[in-house]
């Protein structure tokens, strides 16, 4: 055989092998007799080399040089060896892990954590937290009230005085515990439910002795002349006998508990028997009034059908949509768009506006942003009262007017006290409509005291902090048919209490769910997600980086280098041939 046509094959032979998993090159040419064997073995030790590195960095089978083929043999650690292949040299797995993940980290910042949990809040599934905090709302809310004492009652009844002058007494705190009942899901992505309320008496919080006595205009008397103004002669004949039998009076001194809870008069009593249809209770002590009849069915919108803008609403309540007491042919206010107060809106923008619905104002309550605060570390919105909502509208849709009209400022609310000449307005008239002393003297408003406003997280509609202060007054009407004594009260309007009720924070459990909700979760989410989209890169990149390196870049270096070697390998016998013909 010439020297020419020898071809040195390499190969790696563990059967031979008293060593497991060994490899061993084997130059087929194995005739070595002449003077250049050192320069061969010097050439083969080096493709030996060559070949190794391949076989032991590739874990597959791989072309060496010049035909030489580098097999491996699995041996007995081949379980290894394949999960080394399956999971680090994986391809496709590697690249299928990459498209998952870019494709989460996109759909993360397309639709974040947070708007995944409020869309899931929207459906109010018992079990979840949204369902069970409204169920049992937390003890927060408590309810202040002021009483009126009448300090010159006397001077007044005498003409000495034309006004009545007025001194406040409080506050009276109780605690108001809600309770939701007789849970039921609609058919119509609606939910309804029975809230009753109910006060709880604080004596820690309080410094007034509900046994110290004030004196205060007879609300029986002056309330049910004010309510006959208009009746015939008859009638109002009959009502001045009953009050004179009975020895009543046109200012009684009560307890503070009498006054709140337990206010009874002769005439009261009578009257019941006589016509229950007009006066229906004998009792007109005001939180007895109040809270005797505090429990109303109402039924609200929830699920991803109304959509974040219409969660908990008002759709029904005692199962109208409109305003109770009101005729909708002449009254255009409905209930639909406004909220009890525990819960609003998702996604709130500084150009909502909040329809608070409380049935003891009897009136719907707009309330406007204004402007952006931070509470607990949580940014929040603070909408406030609008200070013109008691205000008289001319446009001929005013359902909170009364015949004769009402002066801006009050607002009929005796359809929610059967009949009864009750209007509510600001605690002192603080707005100035209408003026503090136009009717009594003694009044102190002060807008940080007396106005309204609720603190709410934007995002989550939850209600950080909440006040409410409304003002009762027995509004009296011209009494100029009754005697001289009666009209001395006509076309008057005597404050009576003004209460306050206000939501003080949220337990701390809901408090730091809120905060990890709209402080932490968005930018740890976004963190997250840019490492997660950074990683499913780098497994793809990594993986067309591996795929060119090896299908590519490396068989073509291996083809260069065979190619070197060749020229080298005939380089050298070319040298030799030269001197075995000088050696002959």
């Amino acid at each position: 055989m010439s020297p020419e046509n020898v071809t040195p094959t390499v190969s790696i032979n563990s059967g031979r092998s008293s060593r497991t998993n060994s490899t061993n090159c084997v130059d087929s040419d194995s005739t070595k007799d002449s003077a250049s064997d050192s320069l061969n073995s010097l050439i083969e030790e080096k493709i030996n080399t060559n070949c190794d590195n391949c076989c032991l960095n590739e874990c597959i089978d791989v072309n060496c040089s010049l035909g030489n083929q580098c097999t491996v043999y699995e041996s007995d650690s081949g379980k290894v060896l394949k999960k080394r292949r399956s999971i680090c040299y994986n391809v496709a797995g590697q690249t299928v892990w990459g498209v998952l993940l870019i494709i989460v980290s996109i759909s993360g910042f397309i639709f974040t954590p947070l708007d995944f949990m409020l869309w899931e809040k929207l459906k109010m599934r018992p079990g979840f937290p949204p369902y069970e905090w409204w169920a049992d709302p937390p003890d927060e809310v408590k309810m202040r009230v002021h009483v009126f004492n009448v300090t010159n009652h006397e001077r007044f009844l005498k003409g000495l005085d034309k006004k009545l002058n007025l001194q406040e007494i409080g506050p009276i705190v109780y605690l108001e515990k809600l309770q939701h009942s007789s849970i039921r899901f609609n058919e119509n992505n609606t939910l309804t439910y029975t809230a009753k309320r109910f006060l709880i008496y604080l004596p820690d919080e309080n410094i007034h002795d509900l046994n110290s006595t004030i004196i205060l205009p007879n609300i029986a008397v002056l309330g049910m002349a004010s309510y006959l103004h208009d009746s015939n002669y008859f009638v109002r004949t009959a009502f001045r006998l009953l009050v004179n039998t009975h020895g009543s009076e046109f200012f009684v001194k009560k307890t503070l508990y009498e006054y709140l809870w337990d206010y009874r008069d002769p005439v009261l009593a009578t009257s019941r028997n006589i016509v229950p249809s007009i006066v229906p209770v004998d009792n007109m002590g005001f939180l007895t009034r109040v809270y005797n009849d505090f429990t109303d069915e109402v039924t609200v919108k929830i699920g991803s059908e109304w959509g974040h803008s219409s969660f908990f609403q008002i759709d029904r309540f005692r199962g109208q949509p409109q305003l109770p007491g009101y005729n909708p042919d002449v009254c255009p206010d409905r209930l639909f768009g406004s909220t009890e107060g525990v819960m609003y809106h998702q996604y709130l923008t500084r150009q909502d506006v909040l329809l608070y619905w409380r049935k003891t104002v009897c009136k719907l309550m707009p309330l406007y942003f204004e402007s952006e605060i931070v509470i607990d570390n949580v940014p929040v919105y603070r909408y406030n009262l609008s200070e013109v909502v008691f205000e008289r509208v001319t446009n001929g849709t005013d359902c909170y007017d009364t015949v004769p009209s009402l002066p801006s400022g009050l607002s009929d609310a005796s359809k929610c006290y059967f009949g009864f000449p009750m209007v509510v307005s600001y605690p002192h008239f603080y707005t100035g409509s209408p003026p503090k002393d136009h009717y009594v003297t003694g009044l102190t408003p002060d807008r940080q005291k007396h106005n309204s406003y609720v603190v709410v997280e934007p995002l989550t509609g939850v209600p950080f902090r909440a006040v409410a202060r409304m003002q009762s007054n027995l509004r009296i009407h011209d009494l100029s048919n009754f005697p001289k004594d009666y009209d001395r009260f006509s076309n008057q309007i005597i404050p009576l209490f003004w209460a306050e009720y206000s939501q003080e924070g949220l337990p701390t459990i809901i408090r730091l769910t809120i905060y990890f909700m709209v402080v932490v979760l968005p930018p740890m989410s976004k963190v997250i997600f840019i490492l997660t989209l950074l990683f499913g890169c780098f497994l793809i990149s990594r993986r067309m980086y591996d795929h060119k390196i090896i299908h590519k870049f490396v068989p073509s270096l291996i083809r260069l280098k065979n190619k070197n070697k060749t020229i080298t390998r005939n380089k050298i016998l070319v040298y030799e041939k030269e001197a075995f013909m000088k050696i002959q």
